[in-house]
């Protein structure tokens, strides 16, 4: 007689070994962004401290243009791609697709490189800096960002946990391990902080390329299959990404526009020490992620629990936020603090919302990813002008709270509306 493993452990164990092997994936990803929290603050005051608030304006405003830019290229593709990962049981197919998604990816690279050459040559008439050569010197080297945004959608799908929590936190060890290492023989400056932290990637990029062990078989037909996906979920949440992610990064360009690079600076600062407040939302909801897409709705245990820890780690933060800045970062630095409490209320609204994203996007409700994403770009695209030409930096931290809040309600409203549906979907068909 054959038996199966369902019938000889029963369902119950099954059930209960399921929950315990996803306890064991937060935990995992949650350690690597709490550890990704310590090597960010270590990376942030590394930098203040060596570049000072000219050079580290400078080195924040290149990063956000980087990420203002490379969203524009994406057309939706590494979304669609990790849905289908997810939806895939055959690994042969599954590595195909990976094979598809990181030619894309190269292929983006190309594309950035010269758009980003070709506005080197205006950058500095614009925003008034002398950026423009740095720019054309560190061009060919922004093939680490598409890449480095493909394979993390990639390992969200297939449900690597533990390697995307190596992937996360392993540029920012290199970095630091680099930047100390440099600083016995030389000064740190622009240059040098840029080329260290281009190098780190690409390092961590190399060898989860060479873990996911990708396929190039068949690529014409993958390619297809991952268009079509395109077409249905992945272009509509690529418009939500243009709308919300992109003109999010316009806080940081308008700043550079319209005040310095010293007080993009403080804004990046300010965005960096508060951004780990979304880290446990968005653990819970990336782990989760691959088996959303066969449940009805989210336990509404899950939820409080999410929610509960999501308003302890402000409470938290609001407390210990400014003695701990003082202690870490140089005076000089100080009018971040200000900034971050502002924020702070905007990351943790955020992260919910993306807890509730990974949901709607686990079952392809694109549309609705893109409709949230496009009123949060709208607010930001005309926060993030007005409020900071009228009042400086605190109107993009007024922008961001706005845009968040908004965000967070769409994000409930849509799950609410369809996890109602599926219930309903599924008790008839019971």
């Amino acid at each position: 007689m054959k038996y199966s493993i369902r019938s000889l452990l029963g369902e119950h164990t099954l059930t209960s070994l399921a929950h315990n092997k996803k306890a064991k994936q937060v935990g995992a990803l949650y350690s690597s962004l709490f550890f990704a929290l310590i090597l960010g603050v270590g990376i942030s005051v590394i930098n203040t401290r060596f570049l000072g608030p000219k050079h580290f304006g400078d080195y924040r405003f290149l990063m956000t243009l980087f990420d203002f830019i490379v969203p524009f290229l994406t057309l939706g593709v590494f979304v669609s791609g990790a849905r289908l990962v997810a939806q895939k049981k055959n690994e042969d197919i599954k590595h195909q697709i990976m094979g598809s998604l990181l030619f894309l990816a190269l292929a983006m690279s190309v594309v950035l490189m010269i758009l980003v050459l070709i506005f080197s040559f205006f950058e500095e008439q614009l925003f008034h800096n002398d950026l423009g050569w740095v720019l054309r010197v560190f061009a060919p080297m922004l093939f680490v960002f598409p890449m480095q945004l493909c394979l993390g959608n990639i390992m969200q799908g297939d449900n690597r946990i533990y390697e995307l929590s190596v992937f996360r936190i392993g540029p920012s060890l290199i970095y630091i391990l680099g930047v100390l290492l440099f600083t016995l023989f030389a000064p740190l400056s622009l240059v040098p902080a840029l080329a260290i932290r281009f190098l780190s990637i690409a390092v961590i990029v190399v060898l989860s390329v060479s873990v996911l062990k990708p396929a190039f078989r068949y690529f014409k037909a993958t390619l297809a299959i991952i268009w079509q996906e395109n077409k249905m979920y992945g272009f509509h949440v690529y418009i939500g990404v243009l709308a919300g992610v992109a003109s999010g990064r316009l806080g940081g360009l308008s700043i550079g526009y319209f005040l310095d690079t010293t007080n993009v600076g403080f804004f990046s600062l300010a965005s960096t020490i508060t951004a780990p407040l979304m880290m446990i939302p968005n653990s819970v909801g990336t782990t989760f992620f691959k088996s959303f897409a066969d449940r009805a709705k989210i336990s509404t245990r899950v939820i409080l629990l999410t929610i509960m820890l999501s308003i302890c780690a402000l409470g938290i933060f609001l407390l210990i936020m400014k003695p701990v800045f003082l202690l870490l970062y140089p005076v000089e630095f100080t009018p971040a603090i200000a900034i971050a409490y502002w924020i702070a209320f905007a990351r943790v609204m955020h992260g919910l919302g993306d807890f509730f994203n990974r949901f709607l996007g686990a079952h392809g409700k694109g549309k609705e990813l893109r409709n949230g994403a496009i009123a949060v770009g709208v607010i930001n695209v005309s926060g993030h002008i007005l409020l900071v030409y009228l009042i400086g930096v605190t109107g993009a931290a007024v922008t961001m709270i706005i845009s968040s809040a908004v965000y967070l309600s769409m994000m409930v409203f849509y799950y609410t509306y369809h996890s109602r549906k599926f219930v309903f979907s599924r008790n008839n068909k019971l």
